[in-house]
């Protein structure tokens, strides 16, 4: 699995689930990794499209392993290479006598932190750019003016905010307060399939999009003023995580020491049931 598809299943009940339900091993995606022996199957998650670093990654483990069945799970190819395609090139990089399966998903993998709240962890990175001297004014910017990175972002959001509207059954109304955020709600407002959705969905919704930098204004700051963002302000981040925290649990029992690179139990976590 590769990160914001493992943080999404931190959320939902941790790899404890897949190795529930059969798996022999759960890792992360990396050209590193192995693949169990005896395995007569291994299974890729993908929170985005198979692209980039996300491709260079499966492609060696396949090479490298004796595995000739493959599954992946991945977003959807918005801009061609559909699951036909993608299923042949799994195969190429297996070798002769491979099998593979792709499953195209619906809706973004999305981490559940609380019954009214979930998060996009594979937008972790999404920032709105900054403007420079010299450079376009808010007014200006449009989707083309955009880097070619962000650009394929914020399309790949676009689409994976129409799968999950589409999910839910809504007909949204779309607010924006920022620069790339009235980027976000136009390329909405015109994605073809969204159009083909509003029509026949029944369930009404307003959507407010806020860009990520006005976190600096104090209409929309972190002030401290409760618990949750107290826990978060102080707390270091879980390692390879982006939306919980490491709780330290040598301090709830007898196991002390005082030297720091002894991790003899585990940290807790906000996403811990108990």
């Amino acid at each position: 699995m590769d990160a914001p598809s493992a943080e999404a299943l931190h959320w939902a009940g941790g790899a404890g689930e897949l190795v529930a339900a059969g798996a022999l091993a759960v890792s992360a995606l990396s050209a590193e990794a192995a693949v169990p022996a005896g395995a007569a199957c291994v299974v890729f998650v993908v929170s985005g499209t198979l692209r980039g670093g996300a491709a260079a990654a499966v492609r060696a483990v396949l090479e490298q392993s004796a595995v000739r069945h493959c599954v992946l799970v991945c977003g959807d190819e918005a801009e061609g290479g559909g699951a036909a395609e993608l299923e042949e090139t799994l195969r190429r990089w297996m070798g002769e006598g491979g099998c593979a399966e792709v499953v195209l998903r619906g809706p973004p993998l999305l981490a559940p932190v609380s019954p009214e709240l979930c998060l996009l962890p594979a937008l972790a990175a999404l920032l709105p750019p900054l403007t420079g001297p010299g450079g376009p004014g808010p007014a200006e910017v449009g989707l083309s003016a955009l880097p070619a990175e962000l650009r394929a972002a914020v399309r790949a959001l676009v689409g994976d905010l129409d799968s999950l509207f589409t999910a839910l059954g809504l007909r949204e109304e779309s607010f924006a307060v920022g620069t790339l955020s009235r980027v976000v709600a136009a390329e909405l407002a015109s994605y073809a399939p969204a159009k083909n959705r509003r029509r026949t969905a029944t369930n009404k919704a307003s959507v407010i999009f806020v860009d990520r930098t006005l976190d600096l204004a104090g209409a929309v700051g972190h002030h401290g003023d409760n618990l949750a963002e107290k826990i978060l302000s102080v707390l270091p981040k879980l390692p390879g995580h982006k939306t919980d925290v490491m709780v330290n649990m040598v301090e709830l029992t007898a196991l002390q020491t005082t030297d720091e690179t002894c991790s003899i139990i585990a940290p807790g976590c906000l996403a811990q049931p108990k």
